[in-house]
């Protein structure tokens, strides 16, 4: 039978892990090493040469306009990214600090998650293997969605797992508050309920988590957390559920035989490789006998968001990340797994692993200009997708004060978060010439160009033909073209317009002929 947790009691440890010299780490060492980690990796972002890859200058373009909520995401991040600005400016740096820190906090919060449902020892090695999750060095050189959504996640974990001990109105509150803020950050939080209700169908002490009333508070509180984004959302169309089911649709349903697997496949690289292989061997394993009834909850927490994207994946690719979430309790139970079985060697592995990755990372970010490898055609320069916006944005600078622009415009998306960006400095404004009758982004819904914006406008674009552009103005003159920078052999080329005379309503440029 099971063994159940009680506030007195813990998991037996196998003589074998009892008598590792590991034994005597303590939260004192977890908290001083995590610590000196998250110092190094905000080092290694004032050392990197990577511009503002498209999406984090988009976030970074809508935390100068602070709202309850963006054409695709939810608004939490646009608001972390505006405190860290007031700490340290906007540098890149500075807009990519706020992601170790939040990881630093989300290794404690892990930390209390393992030694609420195991104990000390399982804890400490818990929270340096997610610290160094393969995943999680890379993604702690980025600000994204998911940083601030694991930490929530893990809240929200921890509180639940309090609840389990018994009824409390402050974790109910905490339950609430994390789930909220998490939807804030990513509406993937949604998955916490589905998880908490397999947890109930499996585990006694969950179901009466989910079946006490006092718990139900926690869902008011979120909503009301909610509230406001969601007022947003109707107030502008729902555009942000439109754009979300569009990512899961994409260009329609196509039948992926393989797609399940891929994306299985795809989850080494989050948790790291042996915390996967040992996190699949368990979910196989407990399919065929009773496993122990905190590892059956953490389970109830990686499972089902693992398993509902692995099934969409036979109508289309999602990304890796997608069930970043289930990270969180999957690191807890592999790590009770190994600490219980004294497997220490695997733990030491995943560690150097993880350590030989973020340094590798630190370093890359460095040379970034440097970083090729030969036989990957064009992906050869790694970086090729997060260099060049800088001197996009100089070279743009140095036209639109050449030309007297007041205004500078371009069509996709990736043009106008960077320039928006890159010429922050700058007293020109940046629009967007939108590519479609609908807004396909938030700069197309905010700051889209119209035949009012001051003149001159000086248009950058991919493509040479002059005759798209006059359909609308008057007057358009080539200023010529130029290229950037992408990586050892990556370039981007570019052409720039002076236009002035509007002869009509903006609409679609349509395409280069």
């Amino acid at each position: 039978m099971a063994q159940r947790l009680t506030p007195s009691t813990e998991p037996d440890l196998t003589a074998k892990a009892a008598v590792s010299p590991a034994s005597g780490l303590t939260f004192r060492h977890v908290f001083v090493i995590l610590a000196a980690l998250t110092v190094v990796r905000l080092i290694g972002l004032w050392l990197s040469q990577a511009d503002l890859y498209v999406d984090e200058a988009q976030y970074w373009a809508w935390s100068r306009e602070l709202a309850f909520g963006y054409f695709s995401k939810p608004p939490l991040l646009a608001w972390i990214i505006a405190g860290s600005d007031l700490v340290c400016g906007s540098g890149e740096a500075c807009v990519r600090a706020s992601s170790p820190v939040l990881y630093f906090a989300t290794s404690l919060v892990t930390y209390a998650v393992a030694r609420a449902l195991y104990d000390e020892r399982t804890a400490c090695w818990t929270a340096l293997l997610l610290a160094l999750a393969t995943g999680v060095s890379f993604s702690s050189r980025i600000i994204s969605t998911d940083v601030p959504l694991l930490l929530f996640w893990a809240i929200a974990l921890l509180a639940f797992v309090k609840l389990m001990r018994g009824p409390s109105w402050g974790w109910a509150l905490a339950l609430g508050l994390a789930l909220g803020f998490g939807l804030l950050a990513k509406y993937a939080m949604v998955y916490f309920v589905l998880c908490a209700v397999c947890a109930a169908w499996f585990d006694r002490d969950a179901r009466a988590v989910v079946s006490r009333p006092q718990t139900w508070v926690a869902l008011p509180v979120a909503l009301a957390i909610l509230a406001p984004n969601l007022w947003w959302v109707v107030s502008n169309g729902f555009v942000t559920f439109r754009h979300t089911g569009g990512n899961i649709t994409g260009s329609g349903f196509q039948f992926h035989p393989f797609g399940p697997v891929a994306f299985l496949a795809s989850q080494f690289i989050l948790p790291g490789p042996l915390v996967y292989a040992a996190f699949l061997a368990l979910v196989a394993r407990a399919v065929r006998e009773h496993i122990a009834q905190p590892d059956k909850v953490m389970l109830a927490f990686a499972v089902p968001p693992l398993a509902l994207i692995a099934a969409l994946g036979f109508a289309r690719n999602p990304n890796a990340n997608w069930a970043a979430m289930a990270v969180i309790a999957m690191v807890v139970v592999v790590t009770a797994l190994w600490v219980r079985g004294g497997e220490w060697r695997w733990i030491k592995v995943s560690i150097a692993i993880g350590l030989a990755v973020q340094a590798l990372m630190i370093a890359g970010d460095a040379f970034a200009y440097r970083i090729s490898i030969p036989g990957l055609g064009h992906n050869a320069d790694l970086y090729h997708r997060t260099l060049g916006w800088r001197e996009l944005g100089v070279k743009t600078a140095a036209l639109a004060r050449a030309a007297q622009a007041k205004t500078v415009t371009s069509e996709p998306r990736a043009e106008v978060a960077s320039l928006i960006y890159y010429l922050r400095d700058d007293p020109v404004q940046v629009l967007s010439w939108s590519q479609s009758k609908e807004p396909a982004d938030h700069f197309d819904l905010t700051r889209a160009l119209t035949d009012k914006a001051p003149q001159p406008v000086l248009y950058i674009g991919a493509c040479a033909k002059p005759g798209r552009l006059k359909q609308f103005y008057g007057e358009v003159t080539p200023l010529g073209e130029f290229t950037t920078t992408a990586g050892p052999h990556t370039t981007r080329r570019y052409y720039a317009f002076k236009m002035a005379q509007p002869k009509r309503p903006i609409a679609p440029l349509g395409p280069c002929r």
